[in-house]
């Protein structure tokens, strides 16, 4: 028996997810069965489906791609991106967090039935798009465990003194960690000289940690 693979469809915008719905009642993709559509990655795991067609940015306040591609894979389920826009940072922070390809939104229905395709053997779909997107991104910084903690910390709001009282250091420990990430942005063309700056370019590369809220 051909085995059926369950789909979920999980985009912010109902116009662009009821789209896809329609396409894909009318069209159909072989071996595949649509079992979920709407905003909730939460909602779409719960169900038990086999790959999220995910997109890239939910809203303000979702988590970043890189997270939601991190609980959809420690889920065991499969995830492909989606999205309108080319966010070079984005994709890549949701291909090294597990998912299994790119597909822009301006694409074919045929393009996606063969990224589907490529999904449900295991294999990475590397369009020509993506191959493009990847290689277009900016490079990320190669932090420490410990420069991520401060980042993560004083991204937050926190002062210096309550992020070193979380990392049971010392306020001048943690103006060093935070120095050091300054330099690595800027050794890698990415200014971030400020809390909103660092704030910005941290949530670029996937790297700020969310609560749910």
């Amino acid at each position: 028996m051909t085995r059926i693979w369950r789909l979920a469809i999980v985009d912010d915008h109902e116009l662009v997810r009821e789209g896809l719905r329609a396409l894909v009642a009318s069209r159909g993709v072989a071996g595949w069965q649509l079992d979920y559509v709407g905003g909730s990655v939460e909602e779409a795991l719960a169900i038990g489906i086999d790959c999220i067609l995910l997109d890239v940015d939910l809203g303000p306040h979702a988590p970043d791609v890189a997270t939601n591609c991190r609980t959809i894979r420690t889920a065991g389920v499969d995830v492909l991106m989606i999205s309108a826009f080319d966010n070079p940072v984005a994709i890549r922070a949701g291909m090294a967090a597990g998912a299994l390809g790119f597909v822009p939104k301006r694409v074919s229905y045929e393009d996606l039935a063969e990224a589907l395709a490529s999904v449900s053997r295991g294999e990475i779909y590397l369009s020509v798009e993506l191959a493009s997107t990847l290689a277009s991104a900016p490079e990320s910084p190669d932090l420490s465990p410990r420069e991520l903690d401060a980042l993560r910390l004083y991204a937050s709001g926190l002062k210096l003194t309550a992020v070193a009282r979380r990392m049971d250091i010392s306020p001048h420990t943690v103006k060093e960690y935070l120095d050091r990430v300054r330099a690595k942005y800027q050794h890698v063309g990415r200014p971030a000289r400020t809390r909103t700056q660092l704030y910005a370019e941290a949530a670029r590369d996937g790297l700020l940690e969310h609560d749910g809220s």
